[in-house]
């Protein structure tokens, strides 16, 4: 049975497990049903080809010049460079994944509409990583004392996949393996792929790497990147070379990303290069329903075919190898004769856990150019290479009698969350549920949250009112693309906002999209677009003003032109206004620097209502940065330090205009991820996550600031939870007596594993904050009326391939 399949196939439901219309204690944590068993059929898809592994500018040694100028000099190696060079090559998707910086995606270049555009970030200090389809930058914390060297780097992963991204180790050459064996850092565990071919590295060294781990158990595919930062070596190094191969659903982002966290990925030196495939059938009914990257359970003893797919491979080896892989040599060694061609390999299920990949090899270009070693000391061995060159290879196909854990050589701990009471509200098993939010009105708590099916992102809602439940809805059938979605209520009248891409991804084209129910959910008007350009429109919040109207501002980027946050008072207001264009400084780059342009950003805004009407609007914003954008400084400094974010706010009293908005933050931090929220004597509350200028190795801590009751000036920024750990992703919202909770995911519990803790705001005081130490992985907590909900994978079963991620309920923790 491919389980990988399987597994893409049950998050179509939106039903969770025991879904009854009422919640009995026992449906907070229903027993998990035994995998249905699946009828064999072939895979549908197709393979899409890209580079993992490309950067530019963004990077602080994005390019030539900046490399041997100690990362001081300009850059010639734009977004649009490497776009540009990925479309001649034939690419039909990319991720740029600058170094530990997501500022690329803030930059009105990051635009194409002949690829698939997917975010991407080389993320964390060491070991490298690649991740794809992240929702900001992954932030490697500081290392616990006493901890083993991983602990930051497990945070990061879990991180990633609390978002649905993917991670990729990079170059584990450089960082994880040495000498025949894995460091600490080996011990990871749910990687999803490994880059078992950078242009710029030692492919054979990272493929041993790959195969170390599948003998301990470890299951994840392999991709390939040119990690090419030089224009330079377009010709041998630059983008799609090597090319990396996924199958996909579809040509969406989402189906993508799934393929790639199957390990569904072959990777081929170039376009013109040799191509293989990886196919199994361990039903002997003549289906081939496994390819590379699955996994198939099979009874020991049962007998099976593997297909090998050969294109354009005239003059190489074809190896298949099974584990434990090259050092035991080929099973098989084919030399093609036809310029496309097929071959069956019979063979049986054993007891002990295997796999299969293929691997070509011929003369040809080697397959990691490192340019120390085409000087003269390292040119000799570089040219050995070239009779015997790698040319393409697969993932495996695992194949076991049970799903297979991994054996690290240092174990994680075990899970030390106990049961907390909370309500099982949307996703099933095996399915991805994230980013909710809710909000209490008139006894009935609405929830919202993003759920994901095959190839597709939904927005689901659901109400809980007493004891009793409703069905989950979808509320965009009409798109597959709809994320990051906001509820608001009061009275009856419930209102949701999110962002969709029903055009299509080439170009990417979201839009901001309203839905409204006047009977508390029961039934729902059609969708509004409130607003869609010829550009990006992004991540929109939502608060209702006194007389149950939408307050919505999102980010939105158009060609060159900044990310800026807008706001539209959805009744009253005809246009949405730009509240943040005014004293920005705007340029494109010069011709002898690409990193000379000028676009500073606005994002990630958050909207809320006081009781008499005034608004208020919150985000974070870097236009106070030397150079925006950009990591190191042209001319001076060095490194990869982040920008210099600050939080800004900017009101609206009834029936005025909006005022010019305040900065809160210091200019030694970047402060990001701004939360909102008035207390009970009408001052604005803010809370957010910051950390030093430091790229990585350092903690973000939420910190908090109040105004002053006329709302003109705001107090000293402070921590809400002091002590060594990582603090991210505050919200903000009213506790169960009307006081300001703040709620956010934080890494100091015992076991490693992100936890939910909140803290409350009482006479202008933060109390201590509390760790809710449920079971799990648990993120994006989101707070109103005393209840929170929020992402949790304490239904997973395994610690790597089981991307179960599902929305909970806490009432009154």
């Amino acid at each position: 049975m491919n389980r990988t399949t399987m597994a893409l196939f049950l998050g179509l439901g939106l039903l969770l497990g025991g879904c009854s219309r009422s919640d009995p204690q026992s449906a907070a944590n229903p027993p998990n049903p035994p995998e249905p068993e699946q009828p064999p059929t072939a895979p549908e898809g197709l393979w899409l080809a890209g580079d993992m592994h490309v950067h530019d500018d963004h990077s602080s040694d994005g390019s030539l010049l900046r490399q041997l100028g100690d990362d001081k000099g300009p850059g010639n190696v734009s977004i649009a460079d490497q776009i540009a060079q990925a479309v001649r090559m034939g690419l039909e998707f990319l991720p740029l994944t600058d170094h530990r910086t997501y500022d690329q995606h803030y930059d009105p270049t990051w635009e194409s509409a002949d690829l698939l555009l997917i975010p991407g970030e080389e993320a964390n200090g060491s070991p490298h990583a690649t991740v794809h389809g992240a929702t900001d930058t992954i932030v490697q914390g500081a290392q616990p004392e006493g901890q083993p060297d991983f602990v930051p780097l497990q945070w990061s992963i879990w991180d990633a996949h609390s978002q649905g991204a993917v991670w990729v180790t990079a170059h584990p050459d450089d960082g994880v393996f040495k000498d025949g064996q894995p460091n600490a850092r080996g011990s990871a565990q749910g990687v999803d792929s490994i880059e078992a071919w950078n242009r710029a590295s030692s492919p054979d060294i990272e493929i041993d790497y790959g195969e170390n781990r599948w003998n301990a158990g470890f299951r994840f595919g392999i991709n390939g990147g040119s990690d090419n930062h030089f224009r330079e070596l377009w010709l041998l190094a630059g983008p799609g070379q090597p090319i990396t191969s996924v199958f996909a659903a579809d040509r969406s982002e989402r189906a993508l990303l799934q393929g790639l966290w199957g390990g569904r990925t072959r990777i081929t030196e170039s376009a013109l290069s040799p191509e293989l495939t990886l196919e199994a059938d361990l039903q002997d009914d003549g289906v081939f329903e496994a390819i590379s990257g699955d996994e198939v359970i099979a009874p020991a003893g049962r007998k099976g075919t593997l297909r090998i797919g050969i294109r354009n491979a005239l003059g190489t080896q074809v190896m298949l190898y099974r584990s434990p892989g090259r050092s035991a040599g080929p099973l098989q060694t084919f030399r093609p004769g036809l310029f496309d061609e097929q071959h069956l390999v019979e063979i049986e299920v054993g007891a002990e856990p295997s796999w299969y990949r293929l691997e070509a090899r011929g003369a040809g270009i080697p397959a990691g150019i490192n340019l120390t070693e085409i000087l003269p000391g390292g040119l000799i061995p570089f040219l050995a290479e070239i009779p015997n060159a790698l040319r393409a290879t697969t993932s495996p196909i695992f194949i076991s009698t049970a799903p297979v854990e991994a054996e690290p050589e240092i174990p994680l701990p075990a899970d030390s969350g106990s049961d907390d009471g909370a309500l099982l509200a949307l996703g099933a098993q095996g399915q991805f549920g994230g980013f909710p939010d809710l909000a209490i009105s008139e006894g009935t708590t609405h929830l919202v949250a993003e759920l994901h099916e095959r190839a597709a992102t939904r927005v689901v809602y659901r109400s809980r009112s007493g004891n009793r439940w409703s069905e989950p809805v979808s509320l965009a059938l009409d798109s597959n693309s709809a994320r990051f979605p906001r509820v608001a209520a009061r009275g009856r009248d419930v209102w949701v906002a999110w962002q969709d891409e029903m055009a299509g991804q080439r170009p990417r084209r979201p839009a901001i999209r309203l839905r409204h129910s006047s009977d508390g959910g029961a039934t729902w008007q059609p969708t509004q677009t409130l607003r869609a350009i010829e550009g990006r429109a992004e991540r929109p919040d939502l608060a209702l003003d006194a007389q149950g109207r939408p307050l919505v501002a999102w980010q939105e980027i158009r060609a060159q032109q900044p990310f800026d946050i807008w706001a539209q008072l959805v009744g009253l207001d005809e246009e949405p206004r730009n509240l943040t264009r005014e004293g920005k400084t705007v340029r494109a780059a010069l011709l002898v620097d690409s990193r000379s342009a000028r676009y500073p950003a606005s994002v990630r805004p958050r909207v809320a209502a006081r009781g008499d009407g005034l608004l208020a609007v919150s985000w974070q914003d870097n236009r106070t940065d030397p150079d925006p954008l950009w990591t190191g400084e042209t001319g001076r400094g060095e490194g990869t330090d982040p920008d210099n974010w600050q939080i800004q706010v900017a009101t609206r009293p009834v029936g005025g205009d909006w005022t010019a908005s305040l900065s809160v933050g210091a200019d030694d931090r970047a402060d990001r991820h701004p939360a909102i929220a008035f207390d009970g004597q009408g001052r604005i509350v803010l809370a957010w996550d910051s950390k030093e200028l430091r790229s990585s190795g350092v903690n973000t801590e939420v910190l908090s600031a109040i105004s002053d009751e006329e709302l003109k000036t705001f107090g000293e920024p402070s921590p809400i939870a002091a002590g060594p750990a990582m603090s991210q992703y505050p919200e903000l919202g009213a506790a169960a007596d009307g006081s300001v909770r703040a709620a956010w995911y934080d890494s100091r519990s015992a076991d490693w594993r992100w936890r939910v803790m909140t803290a409350r705001l009482v006479s202008g005081t933060w109390q201590e904050a509390k760790l809710v130490n449920s079971r799990g992985v648990n993120t994006w907590p989101a707070t109103d009326g005393g209840a929170i909900v929020f992402a949790s994978t304490r239904n997973a079963q395994r610690m790597q391939r089981d991307r179960t991620q599902q929305v909970y309920l806490l009432v009154g923790p």
